[in-house]
């Protein structure tokens, strides 16, 4: 039994795999985690793997409350220049976050050598996978952070209700940071893929959905983190 636990910027994922099936998996704060694992029992015989994109503190502290929980066995992926035959584009490596290294990992346990990720969340990361070799990437606001940076360093950008998602010019000025924010990775995420056709487009992340309502053509992917990090742990 495997434990996979995926620290993103807002959101904390885990799940428990059996070989290379999940039999368990929940979402929520540390709090939640760590009583999660306790439910478990027997956690000095499972390895736990953690993905963590969080500062240095944060991890350590995870680490030790892992460790006084009875967990002997923990992990925390890094990226590296090469896995598995997969290269990393960075100069320096390890200072590609670890959760897109681990999505580009998941293409390859997956069966592809070529591919596009694009992951939607607090940030929207979108990195390439060619022919076993990653090219590099993009970093752009992921939406809500993109409208709250508007409203957060002007004066005058100011709204009081939600729009939604949106491509169209809008006819208030929430509907206008709205559209801009979206219409920015929409057509980001197009101008990549027109960039490279013979890469299939992979989409992951709590937004995804949205990408794909609002007429982007790619797949939906869930998990993409957990079977990265699973293929990383086992060496593959």
């Amino acid at each position: 039994m495997t434990i996979l636990i995926d620290i993103g910027n807002t959101a904390i994922k885990w799940q428990l795999r059996e070989s290379e099936q999940a039999t368990g998996t929940g979402r929520g704060d540390v709090s939640r985690l760590m009583i999660w694992l306790e439910s478990l029992g027997n956690l000095p015989s499972q390895r736990v793997a953690v993905s963590c994109v969080r500062n240095d503190e944060f991890a350590g502290e995870l680490h030790d409350a892992l460790v006084q929980l009875g967990c002997s066995s923990v992990v925390f992926a890094e990226s590296s220049a090469t896995h598995a035959g997969i290269s990393n584009a960075y100069a320096n490596p390890s200072s590609l976050g670890v959760d897109r290294w681990l999505a580009v990992l998941a293409l390859k346990s997956r069966g592809h050598e070529s591919g596009i990720v694009v992951d939607i969340g607090t940030a929207c990361t979108i990195d390439v996978l060619e022919k076993n070799r990653h090219v590099g990437g993009f970093i752009l606001p992921g939406p809500n952070l993109a409208c709250e940076a508007l409203v957060a360093n002007t004066d005058k950008i100011r709204y009081s209700t939600e729009p939604p998602a949106a491509l169209e010019p809008g006819s208030d000025t929430g509907a206008c940071v709205v559209s801009g924010a979206w219409l920015t990775i929409v057509g980001a995420v197009k101008e990549i893929a027109t960039r490279y056709p013979h890469c299939p487009l992979f989409l992951a992340g709590g937004a995804a959905p949205t990408l794909i309502d609002l007429g982007v053509q790619g797949e939906l992917v869930t998990d993409l983190v957990f079977d990265g990090l699973y293929f990383w742990l086992n060496g593959a």
